[in-house]
């Protein structure tokens, strides 16, 4: 210590100014004039803490900083493997996969204009917005392609697994964190939703990136800290508002790391709920599409091995999550939680809205992760050894525990890989067959659930420059802004000069007619005739209905 620092006033390096002392500390002989040693000083709480000038102030700084000295790892080793597999899995086979029934409808979103998809929006999926306004602006950028319409949820899914990792890190350790991505990495429900062109990868990430901004404003003291938390949590419900019930986990986190700031994130919390309730609001009384899943208690029953992908990758990540449970105390019931709460929270409002569907809770997959990670690096550092190899072991443990989870999910993979997924309807196929055999003047129906044919239809088809005619909408979808359009009350007119019309429609049902309205079907039955028809997997339908000449004195 110099003598320039002596007497100034100021706190150096590793002393402080008699100004700072209490009169239980005296001048040691050997220090500077005026000055003492400031570790023996008592510190204000929040330096105790572990706060620091440059604003870092989590208590558990410094031991975090020790474990990434022993374990070498830093945040970009702990998030890079787990985005680069994620991306990897999901990349491969990305364009070739059909595009399923509801990715048809953010197509058909994407492809209106903006009058039009407000529309749309006025009518149906308001609360999915701000996902088919994004992915308006991409598709103007990039195109329809199938590779394109998923890409964004690739690149969210990617950065999920990435950001779960660091969320994993903060609240464990790199090691659990590292395991925790990994996991995450190779289960069948990450690369199924990576590759599906709708909102539930990105709720996914806006779930993760919300949890480690609440702990970003924890660690500080300052209250600029509460705005990224509070933007995260509202871009949780504006991706999907079932994503919001994770709220109740972040209220867990909150009062099990620091209870004392309760008041400061339920006055945070209250920001995004004025404009989540608003849509909520403007939704009621919409059409929506009906949920994927039963209403019994057998779709509760079912929804880990739906949800994850297999009944073996349920089972097996199932057994290391509660492991982590066991291990990991107050901060495994946040992901308790987070993980369970919201499936049964939306299970029991089915008499009131049914929301039960395993695609709305892809959102909880991050905290299974979590727990399993935690429990496979628990499980290792629980072992005898010496202290300086725990991190190895842990490190080992999750990427062999990774592994053997990937290598029980390999039957899941193989069916995400094929063109025409298992149940399926083959519409590139019908599309084709369609193209070879219109003639100029035909028309078309739908038969069954109409919206999801007609969107998945109409995007095989969209660019072929003449299409048959749609002979039972009088107007059209884009300008009734619905799906299907308006139906024709005089079908009479609306067929009038038709010879040809195809009729395509799902072969589940008994009726090819069922959806129509009866004066619909009664016609077609009447005055056509079935000329052709050809099966396609999934069973799809299509068939060619001939006018009957008329009877002579008819």
């Amino acid at each position: 210590m110099s003598d320039r620092h002596a007497g100034d006033g100021h706190v150096t390096d590793e002393y402080v100014t008699d100004e700072y002392l209490t009169d239980q500390y005296v001048l040691s002989p050997e220090s500077p004039d005026n000055t003492v040693p400031l570790r023996i000083i008592p510190q204000p709480r929040h330096e105790r803490a572990g706060h620091t000038d440059s604003g870092a102030s989590e208590p558990g700084h410094r031991r975090r900083q020790s474990e990434q000295r022993r374990s070498g790892m830093g945040p970009g080793v702990t998030m890079l493997p787990p985005a680069l597999v994620t991306l990897g899995l999901g990349a491969y086979h990305l364009a070739t996969t059909q595009v399923r029934e509801d990715e048809s409808a953010t197509w058909w979103a994407t492809h209106l204009s903006w009058t039009d998809l407000g529309r749309l929006l006025d009518n149906t999926d308001v609360v999915l917005a701000p996902y088919y306004v994004l992915m308006h602006l991409w598709v103007s950028l990039v195109g329809s392609s199938p590779a394109s319409l998923r890409l964004p949820s690739l690149l969210a899914m990617a950065a999920t697994a990435g950001l779960l990792a660091l969320l994993g890190r903060r609240m464990f350790d790199a090691p659990t964190g590292l395991a925790a991505g990994m996991v995450f990495a190779v289960l069948p429900v990450t690369t199924r939703y990576a590759t599906d062109a709708r909102p539930y990868a990105l709720s996914a990430l806006a779930v993760v990136i919300a949890a480690l901004l609440l702990y970003r404003a924890l660690d500080h003291q300052g209250a600029d800290r509460w705005g990224g938390y509070a933007f995260g949590m509202l871009l949780t419900g504006l991706f999907h508002p079932v994503a919001a019930t994770v709220v109740v986990a972040y209220l867990v986190l909150t009062m099990t790391n620091q209870r004392q700031r309760l008041g400061a994130w339920f006055a945070v919390t209250l920001v995004p709920v004025a404009p989540l309730l608003a849509v909520l609001i403007l939704a009621r009384g919409q059409n929506h599409q009906d949920p994927q899943s039963g209403t019994g208690i057998e779709s509760l029953l079912h929804l880990p091995q739906d949800l994850l992908g297999s009944s073996h990758a349920a089972a097996a990540v199932g057994a290391l999550a509660v492991l982590g449970l066991l291990l990991s105390r107050k901060t495994g019931l946040t992901l308790l939680v987070w993980a369970v709460l919201p499936p049964l929270a939306l299970f029991g409002l089915r008499p009131y809205v049914n929301l039960f569907t395993p695609s709305y809770f892809v959102f909880t997959v991050p905290a299974v992760a979590l727990l399993a990670g935690a429990g496979l690096c628990g499980l290792a550092k629980a072992l005898p050894g010496q202290a300086q190899r725990v991190p190895t072991r842990q490190v080992a443990a999750g990427l062999l525990g990774a592994a053997a989870v990937a290598a029980v999910s390999v039957p899941a993979f193989l069916p995400l890989r094929t063109d025409v997924q298992a149940g399926r309807p083959d519409f590139r196929s019908a599309a084709v067959y369609l193209r070879g055999q219109q003639k100029t003047d035909d028309g078309i129906v739908y038969g069954g659930d109409q919206a999801p044919l007609m969107r998945a239809l109409a995007y095989q088809l969209r660019d072929v420059p003449s299409r048959p005619r749609a002979v039972y909408v009088t107007v059209s979808p884009q300008q009734d802004g619905t799906y299907t359009g308006r139906p024709c009350s005089a079908p009479v007119v609306c067929t009038e000069g038709v010879q040809r019309i195809w009729l395509v429609t799902t072969a589940d049902t008994a009726d090819p007619y069922a959806g129509m309205t009866k004066a619909e079907a009664e016609y077609l039955q009447t005055h056509y005739a079935v000329a052709d028809a050809r099966e396609f997997a999934g069973e799809l339908r299509v068939a060619l209905l001939r006018r009957v000449p008329a009877k002579a004195g008819a």
